[in-house]
């Protein structure tokens, strides 16, 4: 094999290029692969990452992704490289080594195993109830900012962890026109708000602890922290979801509340800028 001719073939980007792409397209248009090993994977990763370890990889322990465009990081990019010659060998045309890889990474960061929390449902989830645990965990939210202002002295902050709360209504209210064109069906919260309410966006639970914690809190650099964390690794949950579900509807539809999780992470964001600038007046 004439591996020059297999490295000419590799697109090269850098992270600032990714992020780019990856905040403009659907979670559905890619797949985005770190070929770290799983300890690496686990402490620290790009969201929306699957973990493909490079000697996992080669050996033949993966089942090789759906051929739609690749991306593929590891921590400086020599792994990645291997690993993209690798995928072209096997016949996919659209691979892109990110340059630098994952050291050059400026964005949000997600954390954990790659089956944390994916226990919450059936690998067969149908989707109604992949939709009652997407629901659940909206509420769940919800809830836990409501808990956190009950808790907390501060009006200031009492008035920004309602809002956060608010936005969870407004996601709940984009759910059920979800729910509504895929099943034909309108929602009854009532139906959905009384399961898993101890569910947050993620797959992980509420922890009185941290709601004490956050509950003493005089920076709102931190709450919106917080905020941007749950989003962040509820895109990646979903991310996840889909690749573990076995059912295409199911599937589908974890892809889709990831590109509304990514959204939802934008709007927490330009709302930390506007509260950062009225702070900074």
């Amino acid at each position: 094999m004439k591996w020059s001719a297999i490295v000419d073939k590799v697109n090269k980007i850098d992270a600032g290029t990714l992020k780019s792409i990856l905040e403009d397209n659907s979670a559905a248009f890619y797949l985005l692969i770190d070929v770290r090993q799983p300890g690496e994977y686990a402490k620290s990763r790009i969201p929306g990452a699957v973990s493909m370890p490079l000697n996992e990889l080669v050996e033949g322990n993966i089942i090789l992704p759906e051929k739609k465009p690749l991306f593929i990081y590891s921590r400086s990019g020599i792994r990645s490289k291997a690993a993209a010659q690798w995928f072209i060998s096997q016949g996919f045309s659209e691979v892109t080594e990110i340059e630098g890889g994952f050291d050059q990474w400026q964005g949000n960061h997600a954390f954990g195993r790659f089956e944390m929390n994916l226990q919450i449902v059936n690998q067969n989830v149908d989707f109604p109830d992949a939709f009652r645990m997407s629901y659940a965990m909206e509420e769940g939210l919800r809830r836990f900012y409501l808990e956190i202002a009950k808790e907390t002295l501060n009006p200031f902050f009492q008035k920004l962890y309602r809002r956060l709360a608010s936005f969870e209504v407004e996601h709940k209210q984009a759910l059920a026109a979800a729910y509504a064109e895929h099943a034909g069906l309108d929602v009854r919260p009532e139906d959905f708000e009384r399961q898993q309410l101890q569910l947050l966006e993620g797959g992980g639970y509420l922890d009185e602890t941290l709601i004490q914690t956050l509950s003493n809190t005089a920076s709102v650099h931190d709450v919106f922290s917080l905020a941007i964390a749950f989003e962040t690794q509820a895109f990646d949950f979903y991310i996840r979801l889909s690749r573990y579900a076995d059912n295409p509807e199911a599937k589908n539809f974890f892809l889709e509340m990831a590109d509304a999780e990514k959204a939802h992470l934008a709007l927490v964001t330009q709302e930390m800028d506007a509260y950062l600038n009225q702070e900074s007046l």
